[in-house]
């Protein structure tokens, strides 16, 4: 009457690691894909860059449809001029407020004297 036990040395042998509950076998593992490496990001999250000739087309574009921009209907305006661009020149600004906000930051800088362009520069509004 002999019970046949395995051997210690070929049992597997289960360790809990500290703190996580999880336990790990000594068993042979079977080798895990390779990890994949990350692709480019997709082209929907580049930055849109526009020319100096479609910087101007979207300063006419904001000017002709600028009677739409009135007080509680901002997002649709500029929404509108989003998709206007699109149709037109066939790129996606994502947000054209904030380039048309950069575009007058740096038309400011350029007509103000030196002096009055370090306290513009400096955050502070200066009355015309």
């Amino acid at each position: 009457m002999s019970s046949q036990t395995p051997s210690l040395s070929t049992a597997p042998t289960i360790l809990a690691s500290r703190g996580r509950g999880r336990a790990t076998s000594s068993l042979p593992q079977t080798q895990s894909p390779a990890p994949q490496t990350q692709s480019p990001a997709p082209a929907d999250n580049l930055r849109t860059r526009l020319n100096d000739e479609e910087k101007l087309h979207l300063v006419r574009v904001c000017i002709e449809y600028q009677a739409e921009h009135v007080k509680g209907k901002k997002g649709a305006f500029w929404q509108k001029i989003r998709m206007l661009l699109k149709e037109q020149i066939g790129k996606d600004l994502r947000d054209p407020h904030s380039t048309m906000r950069i575009l007058l930051q740096q038309f400011e800088v350029q007509r103000l004297p030196p002096m009055r362009q370090l306290k513009w520069s400096c955050g502070a509004r200066l009355s015309p």
